[in-house]
């Protein structure tokens, strides 16, 4: 049994079998054989016969082991045949996920192209408008305003410069002209849509009215021409310059006698009085120069003081330079007497009142001007 199924013993035997006939049907032409047998002897048939055997068996399983080679083959290629096809599915999925990759980049690459170009187009689109927009207001410019509009523009131009004389230069009456100029135009351009302008100009002008105003240039010219009058302000003079001034004509008019001359003439050469409180010599020439100074400073200094309108520094030096005039000069001058009343009189003006805001009319006239 173990013999006949294996396919090399099988082999061996076809071929040793092959190899006995061979030899079998060379024995009798052959004259170098050592042995020969002789043709007519009785066991060669029998030989014959045995080797066909073994060649038709030799054949059988060799038939037999290509039948169990193709049988095996045959379940290799057909027990599982969708595995080609699986093999191929795997492949192409493969290559899909790769195209699909692809694809994926491309449309990264052409929505970044798309988004640079939208941006380029975005940016020349602005660019264009704000051209068109510059074009269009230049051409608008060009043209020219009418005169109602030279008005509108005039009336703002004069309420800009009353607000700013109110609260840089503090001037009053200044800025109440302007606001009744700007109020005429008003008048004359009769438009209803004003009506909130003209209704706050007329609270503006009325508030302006109402406050004290102080001529500032007429201050400073005061104290200018002040100024020029120290030079011929008579100092303070001696009480016994005083006393020659005046002769005693009632006197000489009676005919005193001796004695009551000679008295008389002691007393003119010596007096004695008494005074009460702190007595001051009297100034001498160069210190009467150091007073024209000071106060000359002391008035220049009001002046800036007056423009600036600083109160208590225009107060205290006006009351200074006042004090200096009534110590060291005469009293019973006229002029001396007229300049210490101005002083006075000037030092008394209030300078820093409270001003109302004029704002409202302008900001009025630009809300409208903005419709």
């Amino acid at each position: 049994m173990t013999d006949s199924t294996d396919p090399k013993s099988q082999e061996e035997e076809v071929s040793e079998a092959a190899l006995f006939e061979s030899r079998s049907d060379d024995s009798g032409g052959t004259a170098d054989d050592p042995l020969p047998v002789e043709e007519s002897s009785p066991a060669a048939p029998a030989t014959g016969r045995s080797g066909r055997l073994l060649s038709s068996f030799a054949l059988l399983i060799a038939l037999a082991a290509l039948t169990l080679a193709g049988y095996q083959f045959y379940l290799q290629q057909f027990t599982n045949p969708l595995a080609p096809v699986s093999s191929r599915l795997d492949s192409i999925e493969l290559e899909a996920r790769e195209l699909a990759g692809s694809v994926a980049g491309i449309e990264t690459s052409q929505a970044e192209a798309l988004a640079q170009f939208a941006s380029r187009q975005r940016l020349e689109f602005d660019a264009d408008r704000t051209a068109l927009l510059d074009s269009l207001n230049q051409v608008a410019s060009q043209a020219p305003p009418s005169s109602r509009e030279w008005k509108v523009a005039e009336v703002g131009y004069l309420l800009r410069i009353a607000n700013h004389r109110l609260l840089m230069e503090r001037d009053v009456d200044g800025a109440l002209e302007l606001l009744s100029a700007a109020d005429q135009i008003l008048v004359e351009l009769d438009d209803f849509a004003y009506y909130q302008v003209r209704a706050n100009l007329t609270e503006e002008i009325r508030a302006l009215e109402l406050v004290e105003t102080s001529d500032l240039p007429g201050i400073y010219l005061e104290l200018e021409a002040l100024k020029r009058e120290l030079r011929q302000l008579p100092l303070q003079l001696p009480q016994y310059l005083e006393a020659r001034r005046q002769p005693d004509e009632t006197a000489e008019a009676a005919g005193e006698g001796f004695w009551d001359g000679l008295r008389r003439e002691v007393s003119d050469k010596f007096r004695i009085r008494r005074f009460e409180g702190n007595i001051k010599p009297l100034l001498s020439p160069e210190e009467a120069v150091y007073l024209e100074l000071n106060l000359r400073l002391m008035l220049e200094r009001a002046q800036l003081a007056a423009l600036r309108r600083q109160q208590l520094v225009f107060s205290e030096s006006l009351a200074t330079a006042a004090a200096w005039l009534r110590e060291y000069l005469d009293q019973n001058d006229e002029s001396v007497a007229r300049a210490v009343g101005e002083l006075e009189r000037i030092a008394a003006i209030r300078l820093d009142q409270d001003l109302p805001d004029i704002s409202g009319s302008l900001s009025a006239l630009t809300a409208v001007r903005r419709l």
